[in-house]
């Protein structure tokens, strides 16, 4: 039977559909199901895992299944069946894998894991529902640069791990943080798992992410509570520990919050009182302090090392919380109460909780913000108030958590800085003790000596004065002999005034004090020195208040302490100078100031000029200025000096009123 062309090109089409329907019967028996069963068993089964190679084996061997399994069944050549037995077999073969391919891209979606397929150009050409729902994507990623979807900056070799599989390399896990459209930050695990043809070429490349974030977060809050912590137990100095603890509240580098106040039980008046408080007043304020943070520090440590300690924290919101004060009792103030019950309290709509008095509704002025104890040792040592009043940013009970368990570790900070200060005060009464025993030693052994002296010098010292006197009357034809009765005539004068100060050092005080009035005991004691200061070149001047209030004194004993220090200052002017007495009100005391413009002190001489027996001078006693101490300290006063060598001395006295 002979055919013509039309007969032969029909029964070529017709072989090559045959041998497309047996192509397509072939693959009929591969199971997409259990290949993507497998595949989420396996997912399932590594999360929050380390992944290593086995893993990656099995999802590469999976992947290439499923890769081998899609290009069969998508041919594509949907057409060439219409309208035959075998096209209408075809229809129900078709319609039978879109149906699996749907079931597969449904099981692909709830997979808690995002998935997209690369071509070489790193563009997306294949993605689940997981991926879009992760990124906040309003369409689908097909066709977008991996780049673009992901906000990454990997754009080279070293760093992307879809080029490197291209490249031929392995794939391997990369934790990575990504941004959404919205702004949210996602931290991912990556695994590139490269896709080969049947000839072994890498044709795609099959990203899979997991999300981290939560531990990630975890992770990230643990080490910032160890840094945190460190910090804070370094620091033993409670003012600057406050100023830390609110610092790390407040910093974005940590916690974040705008504003934060710090409350510190007293247990001896039993209040809580307000310590110090650390943010922005307003919002211009907060943004330029913010803006300048983020330009000037890059790490938390840098901010925390670059804390001005001595700076003054005294703001309208430092000042606002100093003045309050509320008593252990009360309750129904939500500070104590965070204290009393020792949990973290959350106010959401402070405007209609009931929890809150309206003083601290007012004084706070802001609707959302938080209450964290302080404990240690099952003790409440204060609260911590933080909220976000210029971003409105939502606290969140993860947020509370780690701040609460921060708050714990400041409270054990606080209370080792309050043991170190109670310890450290200890020391200076102990220190002060000491000196006031080694002193009293020194006034016992003073007054013995000073009994032996008198007893044993001061009549045969006047003896020899008196002949000496005596002889002085005589006229001698040799004038050595006047010469020398006038030295020994001398040294016996500055032998009793030796005698003098020592025996009035050793000397007890009169027990009895009375009302006098200061201004006229500087007037009086500056009066019988007039005609010394003009001799000297001095320029003297008063300066005082009116109406000064008494002190409870001596006024000879006074008149002493003055008479010495103003000798003191004289001598120090050989050439002349400027000698200024101000008298000043302070606080629950007058002071005295003694300026002069002399020579000044060393630190040495400034260390033991109060010391007895200790002087400068060739013809001193070293005396004079340890009975002044002496004396203002049995009138309950201070006296205390500051000199700069070549520029002259202050010396100060402190008397109380009452």
């Amino acid at each position: 039977m002979l055919w013509d062309k039309k007969c032969i090109r029909c029964y070529e089409t017709h072989q090559i559909r045959a041998a497309e329907y047996t192509m397509v019967n072939e693959i009929l028996p591969l199971n997409s199901d259990e290949i993507i069963n497998k595949l989420r068993s396996i997912l399932i089964e590594s999360k929050r895992t380390v992944h290593d190679e086995d893993l990656l084996k099995k999802v590469d061997t999976l992947c290439l299944s499923l890769e081998n399994e899609l290009k069969k069944r998508d041919f594509g050549n949907r057409e060439v069946f219409k309208g035959t037995e075998t096209g209408r077999k075809s229809e129900k073969f078709w319609d039978h894998n879109m149906r699996d391919r749907r079931k597969n891209d449904n099981i692909m979606d709830v997979i808690e894991a995002g998935l997209c397929l690369l071509d070489k150009d790193l563009k997306i050409i294949w993605a689940n529902k997981t991926l879009s729902d992760w990124l906040d994507l309003k369409e689908s990623p097909v066709g977008f640069s991996c780049k673009d979807i992901f906000h990454c900056n990997e754009s080279n070799i070293e760093n992307c791990e879809a080029l490197k599989v291209f490249k031929g390399g392995e794939g391997r896990v990369l934790q990575t943080w990504i941004t959404s459209k919205r702004g949210k930050r996602i931290c991912v695990q990556r695994i590139a798992i490269p896709i080969t043809s049947r000839n072994g070429d890498i044709e795609n490349v099959l990203v899979h992410l997991e999300d981290v974030t939560i531990s990630e977060n975890s992770l990230h809050w643990l080490l910032l509570l160890q840094q945190l912590g460190e910090k804070m137990q370094g620091t033993l100095h409670l003012e600057k520990l406050l100023q830390l603890i609110l610092t790390c509240v407040t910093t974005g580098h940590a916690f974040g919050f705008n504003r934060a106040m710090l409350f510190l039980v007293n247990k001896e008046e039993k209040v809580l009182q307000g310590k110090l408080a650390v943010g922005p007043s307003t919002p211009e304020e907060a943004n330029r302090i913010w803006n300048e943070i983020s330009s000037r520090y890059g790490t938390l440590e840098e901010i925390l090392d670059a804390i001005d300690y001595g700076h003054n924290f005294d703001n309208t919101l430092s000042s606002l919380t100093k003045e309050m004060k509320f008593s252990l009792t009360d309750t129904s103030e939500i500070v104590v109460a965070c204290a009393s019950e020792k949990n973290s309290i959350i106010v959401f709509d402070a405007a209609n909780d009931p929890r809150l008095t309206e003083y601290f509704r007012n004084a706070l002025g802001v609707n959302e913000f938080v209450c964290v104890p302080l404990i240690v040792k099952n003790e409440s040592l204060g609260v911590i108030v933080a909220d976000n009043i210029y971003t409105r940013a939502p606290i969140t009970e993860d947020l509370v958590n780690v701040l609460s368990m921060f708050a714990n570790q400041a409270a054990l900070a606080i209370e080792n800085a309050e043991t170190y200060k109670k310890l450290k005060n200890k020391v200076k009464q102990l220190t002060k003790t000491q000196e006031l025993l080694v002193r009293s030693e020194k006034f016992a052994a003073i007054g013995s000596m000073a009994s032996y002296i008198a007893h044993e010098i001061r009549n045969p010292l006047v003896t020899i004065g008196g002949f000496t006197r005596s002889l002085s009357r005589f006229h001698f034809e040799d004038p050595k002999i006047k010469t020398n009765l006038d030295i020994i005539l001398a040294e016996v004068m500055r032998l009793e005034k030796i005698l003098n100060n020592i025996t009035n050092y050793s000397k007890p005080s009169p027990p009895e004090k009375v009302a006098s009035q200061i201004c006229e005991i500087v007037k009086n004691t500056c009066s019988l020195m007039e005609n010394y200061f003009k001799e000297r070149n001095i320029n003297f001047c008063l300066e005082h208040i009116r109406d000064l209030p008494p002190i409870m004194a001596v006024s000879s004993q006074i008149t002493q302490v003055l008479f010495n220090i103003l000798m003191n200052a004289v001598e120090a002017m050989p050439h002349g100078g400027d000698l200024t007495i101000k008298i000043a009100l302070v606080e629950e005391s007058l002071k005295i100031d003694i300026v002069d413009t002399g020579t000044g002190m060393t630190k040495e001489e400034l260390q033991n000029i109060f010391d007895p027996f200790y002087t400068t001078k060739t013809d001193g006693t070293g005396v004079g200025l340890a009975i002044c101490r002496k004396i203002i300290e049995e009138h309950r006063g201070k006296i205390c000096v500051k000199s700069e060598y070549g520029k002259g001395t202050t010396m100060s006295l402190l008397l109380p009123i009452h």
